[in-house]
């Protein structure tokens, strides 16, 4: 009996050994594998960012349209004038009038047209632009929840001042241009703090997809344990 079970015991030995070295020969991940597999995992992702650079793309060629070619091209109605959506600083009761004094009706009704066309168009775009990017690039509900927020509230203000500005032209009382100028100030300052979080976000997005932390600092064929 004793011998017997000795060779039961031997023969469960000898088959545990081949499963011992199946376990010590498994494969094991390196640093090169782990790349591929993000990169491979950051190809399926592309979509949306195709989506959220065709929407930035419109929006920068509408931005050059309201600003470069219709406004600035009124300046050919004003005599060189800069209209008011082009003065960042601000402006007072006296380049209001100086300006108003150059508009004929023709030409407030041209202005009032890029404002219902255009001066819609782009502050929309530009929201869109920003919660594509906040949502295809930010992580937490709050910071995605606070680019929607803040793109309603910049397209609210631009179209509000293009409405107040208009107000300042037809009326230049002091009321009206201080509310005009004030909100063009903020109007600029807003979307400059927008461009910079918008490419903020996307130079983020793009380290974080291209530096995993894996390769940089290890050889491509270490294994990762």
């Amino acid at each position: 009996m004793a011998r017997k079970r000795r060779a039961k015991d031997y023969e469960a030995d000898q088959s545990a050994q081949p499963q011992s070295k199946k376990r010590a020969e498994r494969p094991r991940l390196t640093a090169a594998q782990a790349k591929e597999d993000i990169r491979r995992a950051n190809q399926q992702e592309g979509n949306p960012g195709i989506l959220v650079f065709a929407v930035l793309a419109v929006t920068v060629f509408m931005a050059f349209y309201y600003h470069v070619l219709a406004l600035q091209g009124m300046q050919q109605l004003t005599g060189g004038m800069s209209m008011l959506d082009h003065r960042l600083s601000g402006f007072n009761v006296t380049d209001v009038e100086q300006l108003s004094d150059r508009m004929d009706d023709a030409a407030m009704g041209q202005y009032n047209w890029v404002h219902i066309t255009a001066g819609r168009i782009f502050p929309v775009l530009m929201g869109l632009s920003v919660i594509a990017v906040g949502l295809w690039t930010l992580r937490f509900k709050l910071a995605k929840w606070g680019a929607v927020v803040a793109a309603i509230g910049y397209a609210a203000l631009d179209m509000w001042g293009s409405m107040t500005r208009e107000t300042a032209l037809m009326e230049s009382t002091q009321a009206n241009v201080s509310v005009a100028s004030t909100l063009t100030i903020l109007q600029w300052l807003f979307l400059a703090l927008l461009v910079v979080w918008i490419v903020a976000m996307l130079i983020l997005k793009f380290i974080g997809r291209n530096s995993p932390g894996l390769a940089t600092s290890m050889d491509p064929d270490r294994e990762i344990p």
